[in-house]
């Protein structure tokens, strides 16, 4: 393409989405794309872990599914830099031949995620900065955590993600400010001002429709300033953590060789590049304590033993763990999906938009994201929620008063809270423990438990 055309190419905004871990960026992300009117929007999504849930979550919510690019098990400012362009290169891809091109394209990235690399992206590389624009960075906050998150300590040289996204973002959105008190609130908004006093701030709660900011508000809004990004960091240009060679030619369109197939680039390889002045020693993102242990198990929970579960690990490790989330599938509930949401101490769980499709199989994806996690613990006590049938002659039943599931034994008549030791346990040996789920009559005699 010729220089002056590709001057004219009309320019793609790009929004980036940050946050803490549990923040509520995808209750955002589904937000704007299920409001989005006549916009066609790609989407870009960064898992941290194996086990990536918010896809699930979010695919249902598109126009088409080839518009969801994921980057999974990695970090968008850091293992997977260069993934970045070629996501990109993908949207552009399966965008050609369509009757309507994209009009915009959202980033979620993880919440452990630096924005600052990611936004480098859009000024390093020339084939993304000839086809894109980074209209905005969004952080979204959690009211409720934020000050614990900014108190965390950190190793010497290593930054604050917390901190970080909100230094970056030009809006911000103060999320959850129904769960602190006027008091709290007031001093979430100090802190954060504190770190950026020239973002736009608008405080809000994601998950009630009555709360919500408009998407006019969110989206095209043009309020990225590369000269707000050097005021926070003077050496933001010159701070891609790729060495200069690689930040420059990351082109979708360079062969293996590093030498370019096609495009007014190539033309210019054989020329001497010019070399940038050292950088001194930027602060490291770490997480070098932090992981994610994703878990699959296919067959419904039983959910009495899921709560309790979940209910004993977050008593001695709610500090730790940043972040849990998941996909269910619930004994008892025929058709019903269930989502599982997270954040430290705080859970969420109920029923999803959509339901198990006929064809769908049922399985139970969770994901736990923090500082020192037990994977094999984490596991193990996951597996042990895998719904079993009773042995025989065994019924669970509900107690009225308690609404506590009890058992019952109708040839000998015992009963007793606790539930009966199952015949089969694969579930205690298997990642994938799978039980078929008994078609149990309706109309029975409900025996007291007294």
């Amino acid at each position: 393409m010729p220089f002056a055309a590709e001057q004219q190419r009309t320019k793609i905004p790009v929004t980036i989405i940050t946050g803490f871990l549990g923040a509520g960026k995808t209750t955002l992300l589904n937000y704007l794309l299920k409001e989005r009117g006549t916009k066609s929007i790609a989407v870009i999504e960064n898992e941290f872990g194996e086990v990536n849930i918010d896809r699930e979550l979010v695919a249902d919510n598109l126009l088409e599914k080839e518009d969801l690019v994921s980057l999974e098990n990695g970090c968008v400012c850091c293992s997977l830099r260069k993934d970045i362009v070629k996501a990109f290169a993908e949207i552009e891809t399966r965008s050609k031949g369509r009757q309507k091109p994209i009009d915009a394209i959202i980033m979620e990235t993880t919440g452990l995620a630096d924005p600052a690399p990611v936004a480098f992206t859009f000024f390093a590389n020339p084939w993304v900065a000839s086809r894109f624009k980074l209209d905005s960075i969004m952080c979204v906050v959690d009211s409720r955590y934020l000050l614990q998150h900014l108190e965390d300590a950190k190793p010497e040289g290593t930054i604050n993600e917390a901190l970080q996204q909100i230094a970056f973002s030009d809006l911000i959105l103060l999320n959850k400010i129904d769960l602190v008190s006027e008091e709290e609130k007031t001093q979430v908004l100090r802190a954060v001002k504190k770190i950026n006093s020239t973002a736009r701030l608008v405080q809000c709660q994601l998950n009630d429709p009555l709360q919500r900011p408009s998407v006019d508000m969110l989206l095209d809004i043009n309020s990225f300033s590369i000269n707000r990004a050097l005021e926070v960091d003077p050496n933001f240009l010159n701070s891609g953590s790729e060495s200069e060679e690689e930040s420059q030619s990351t082109n979708p369109e360079t062969s293996d060789s590093g030498r370019q197939a096609c495009g007014p680039e190539g033309s210019g390889r054989n020329e001497k590049k010019e070399r940038r002045p050292k950088r001194r020693r930027k602060k490291m993102h770490d997480l070098s304590n932090v992981s994610s242990v994703g878990i699959i198990a296919r067959g419904p929970l039983d959910e009495y033993r899921f709560n309790m579960y979940m209910k004993d690990l977050l008593s001695e490790k709610a500090r730790d763990i940043f972040r849990c989330k998941g996909v269910l599938c619930v004994h008892g509930y025929d058709n019903q999906k269930f989502v599982f949401q997270g954040v430290h101490e705080t859970i969420c769980y109920g029923p999803c938009d959509q339901a198990w499709k006929q064809d769908e199989t049922r399985i139970n994806q969770i994901v736990f994201i923090g500082r020192g996690l037990d994977k094999r613990s984490l596991i193990e006590g996951f597996r042990t929620c895998v719904w079993v049938p009773l042995p025989e002659g065994w019924e669970e039943f509900t107690d009225p008063k308690t609404k506590q599931s009890y058992y019952c034994n109708r040839k000998t008549g015992e009963k007793t809270w606790s539930r009966p030791a199952p015949i089969a346990t694969a579930y205690v040996t298997s990642t994938h423990a799978s039980t078929e789920q008994p078609s149990i009559s309706k109309q029975r005699k409900i025996p007291r438990l007294d």
